[in-house]
């Protein structure tokens, strides 16, 4: 139903010549388009391939009665305005039109006039009855968006686990949206990067490697200034346009911050919109949706982060950053039930730092700590994701080196050695730097054996290196 009366589209049917041409110059003269028939078979016809806007048709046809026209006109145009006219009125054919559902009855012969209003307010009618009907189509799609937002609200809001969250809030989004590939991008502030947190669409490889400056791409954009971005044509956008990238299937993308109050965490990013029957360009709604929906997430990630880091205080050595006691006799426990169930190489390193002691008392807490903090950086940076280091007490180190054999242990072992050799440690101004050891004894595991054998294993070894004059590295025999 078009808004503008006058530009309206009218089928007549009427045959009688002169009524049909009459009634069609006037409303023509009025601004109407009007098709007209002469019968109800070319009526029919018309209405199958025109789309009216109002059908003024005349009970007694050549072929068929009117309501017979009007029924099967409605087949191919159910909001079509229906005017009936006649020369020989019945109530029979008052009951027809009623039945019918026509908007008005009119009895031949008629005033042209009284047609003119009763086809203006037929057409007020049915366009507001159209508004009402798109009105509650569109109430009706907030209230679905309005309980989605909230069902999506509340399950974010009971993860704490970031990993898992990030995945969930991925694929709720990219499932509500219907986009193929969409990321989550979080804020590593210490090197001021994005990197991928979760995504669907995109390569293992990619998700990996991917890491955007602040400020750069759209993303980094984004990230940097904390406004969301909109584009139907990434190819003809007069701020970001570039080529499309092969592995989009569409040109239009959406970017939005996750930001907590003025904070921002990171980004999520989407493309490959595929809705069928529309063009797959984000529109307003999509980023008025998204920034709801974002605001929640980023509420859940801040909380997931806090829980996250208070979860890690619990397993953590505070100075050296590397797991604590505790949690090296837990996971040591695991790993020794596990590979006492399914026999598998297990391997562990202690270390200490040689003459440690000493230099505490010659410089003082402070420089101690940085000693320690400066060898647990290079245990944690050669050993592998899957091992387990440890602070396992005062100047000690253990590292559970798990699916690792014993000749591969040792070569760790000596590793972290030669590398802390290399170091050199400030002690205050206008001093010579100074050089510091470590000495390390390996284990492996026998079947057999509890965590408490591995454990006094590898210290004995450990001992048998600083008997035997220090900063090297004893395997138990």
């Amino acid at each position: 139903m078009k808004n503008s009366n006058k530009s309206a589209k009218i089928l007549l049917v009427d045959d009688e010549p002169v009524i049909r041409e009459t009634l069609c110059l006037i409303l023509k003269e009025d601004g109407y388009e009007v098709v007209t028939a002469d019968c109800g078979a070319v009526a029919i016809s018309h209405a199958q391939e025109n789309n009216f806007d109002v059908a003024i048709i005349d009970l007694k046809l050549p072929d068929l009665e009117g309501t017979s026209v009007l029924h099967r006109i409605r087949e191919f145009n159910p909001s079509v305005c229906a005017i009936l006219i006649t020369a020989y009125p019945t109530t029979e054919s008052a009951i027809k039109a009623i039945q019918e559902e026509a908007y008005e009855y009119i009895t031949k012969p008629f005033d042209i006039g009284h047609v003119k209003l009763v086809i203006k307010r037929g057409l007020e009618e049915k366009h507001l009855e159209y508004e009402n009907k798109k009105l509650l189509k569109n109430l009706k799609s907030e209230k679905s968006k309005l309980e989605t937002m909230l069902q999506i609200a509340h399950a974010m809001s009971s993860i704490l686990n970031l990993e898992e969250l990030s995945n969930f809030i991925v694929d709720r989004i990219s499932d509500v949206l219907k986009v193929n590939i969409c990321s989550l991008m979080l804020i590593d502030e210490d090197e001021e990067t994005l990197s991928i947190k979760a995504a669907i669409g995109l390569d293992d490889a990619v998700i990996r490697k991917t890491k955007i400056k602040l400020g750069q791409a759209i993303s980094g954009w984004v990230a940097q200034n904390g406004e969301p971005v909109i584009i139907s044509d990434i190819e003809n956008d007069d701020m970001f346009g570039r080529a499309n990238l092969p592995q989009y299937e569409t040109k239009s993308l959406l970017c939005i911050p996750l930001k907590v109050k003025n904070r921002v965490l990171g980004v999520i990013n989407m493309t490959d919109k595929t809705i069928p029957g529309q063009k797959n360009i984000f529109i307003e709604e999509d980023l008025r949706f998204l920034t709801v929906i974002c605001n929640y997430a980023a509420i859940a990630i801040e909380n997931a982060q806090l829980y996250g880091e208070v979860k890690n205080l619990a397993i953590t050595d505070g100075l050296t950053n590397l797991f604590n006691h505790r949690y090296f006799q837990t996971h040591l426990q695991t790993e020794v039930t596990r590979v006492q169930r399914y026999p598998r190489p297990l391997s562990m390193i202690m270390f200490d730092i040689d003459a440690f002691k000493a230099f505490n008392d010659t410089y003082g807490h402070p420089m101690g700590d940085m000693v320690l903090s400066r060898i647990a950086k290079e245990i944690k940076k050669t050993v592998r994701r899957v091992d387990i280091a440890c602070r396992y007490g005062g100047e000690e180190f253990a590292v559970i080196l798990p699916e690792t054999k014993l000749d591969k242990a040792v070569h760790v072992a000596e590793k972290i050695r030669a590398s802390v050799e290399a170091l050199s440690f400030e002690t205050g101004k206008g001093t010579k730097k100074k050089k510091m050891t470590i000495s390390g004894g390996v284990a492996y595991f026998q079947p057999g054996m509890s965590k408490e054998d591995l454990v006094r294993n590898a210290d004995e070894s450990l001992y048998k290196a600083k008997a035997e004059g220090k900063n090297k590295i004893c395997v138990h025999a």
